[in-house]
């Protein structure tokens, strides 16, 4: 796949993700697409995936994902972006890279979730991008 055919792939999978958009993130990956989290869970095929964030997310309170760049080289992507949400009234950010896998197709077709430890803004300096 083109360069830019797969970073508006995969930046339309995290803004659709970010805006709930849950059936415009799942157009973004492949049927039988894999997900593997960062705790080693797996998940396959679209629609479970989209259950799966469909729900998670929307359990949590004040969720908020700012996507801050992305590469790729047309067959994999790597997205580097935050995660909020708010925690014991206090909102808890995330810092995360997500690896993604473009088929020929130009959906995604596997995810890989690396997370940095989570902390309190404020309690904590920022860290320099």
């Amino acid at each position: 796949m083109d360069l830019e055919g797969a970073r508006a792939t995969v930046t339309r999978f995290f803004t659709s993700m970010a805006a709930g958009e849950w059936d415009a993130m799942a157009a973004c990956v492949a049927p039988d697409v894999v997900r593997v989290g960062p705790f080693r869970d797996v998940k396959v095929g679209r629609d479970d995936y989209r259950d799966f964030l469909a729900a998670t997310i929307g359990a949590l309170e004040g969720y908020r994902l700012d996507l801050q760049r992305v590469w790729t080289d047309g067959e994999r992507a790597v997205a580097q972006l935050s995660e909020t949400m708010v925690v014991d009234g206090r909102p808890r950010r995330t810092d995360e890279a997500i690896v993604c896998d473009l088929g020929p197709d130009g959906l995604i077709r596997r995810v890989e979730v690396y997370l940095q430890r989570g902390y309190f803004p404020g309690d904590e300096p920022d860290i320099d991008r």
